[in-house]
């Protein structure tokens, strides 16, 4: 199985943005590593880097029961409050490869899911950190597929809304059944930010929209995301 747009699979676009993540947080003192996230309230850096290794560690231990909750998530985060984030980020870097390895098996879409999150958290780390980057990247294109296709088109379609026609860059999605009835653009980083919950209604509205955008809105709200009360800026 590749990924979307990608000539390699799933494991290899996660070990890329695992990569960059690893970088970006391995030499941090602890003033940074315990640096809120704006767009992970109530979680450090530091938190955020748990949580991404403790994904690993549960998949492989079979510890999979609610899968993305908070419970689950939190309890990643709890259990490794603490630790210098150089450890944390040993055990992601000795747990992870395996699930890398395991990754093009995964049922549905389960990868993609998996990059999206690492995607969205490289991103909160980023914009914690004040180092923007790699707004380009494999897991980008695949994250925003996810969410496009799996967030936002059930979202119209069960709003009973005019169906639309997404673009972001050269790609283009239909979104809700029948013909469009108009387009919504916007770049692809500010849109993956958005069906992420890393955007506020304004933001949203500040696309470009050929058919009013605010019974749109609710539709960029699934899972476990919600639009922001304040506008994110990265």
């Amino acid at each position: 199985m590749t990924a979307y747009g990608c000539t390699v699979g799933i494991g290899e676009v996660y070990a890329e943005g695992r990569e960059r993540i690893s970088a970006l947080v391995v030499g941090l003192g602890q003033q940074d590593g315990d640096r809120p996230v704006p767009t992970c309230p109530g979680w450090s850096v530091r938190d955020v880097v748990a949580h991404l290794a403790g994904v690993c560690t549960d998949v492989l231990a079979g510890n999979v029961a609610g899968v993305a909750t908070d419970p689950w998530t939190d309890a990643q985060v709890r259990a490794r409050r603490g630790r210098p984030i150089a450890q944390v980020v040993e055990e992601w870097s000795e747990a992870a490869p395996q699930v890398e390895a395991l990754a093009h098996a995964f049922p549905a879409r389960m990868g993609d899911q998996w990059v999206a999150d690492l995607t969205t958290h490289e991103h909160d780390i980023r914009t914690a950190l004040g180092r923007p980057g790699a707004r380009d990247s494999q897991g980008l294109a695949v994250g925003l597929s996810f969410v496009v296709e799996l967030g936002l088109h059930p979202g119209v379609s069960e709003r009973g809304l005019p169906p639309l026609e997404v673009r972001a860059g050269e790609r283009v999605w239909s979104v809700g059944p029948g013909q469009a009835a108009g387009t919504l653009d916007a770049p692809a980083f500010a849109l993956f930010r958005a069906l992420t919950g890393r955007r506020s209604p304004a933001q949203i509205r500040g696309f470009s929209w050929t058919v009013a955008p605010d019974p749109y809105i609710p539709a960029f709200q699934f899972g476990p995301f919600t639009t922001t009360a304040a506008d994110i800026e990265e």
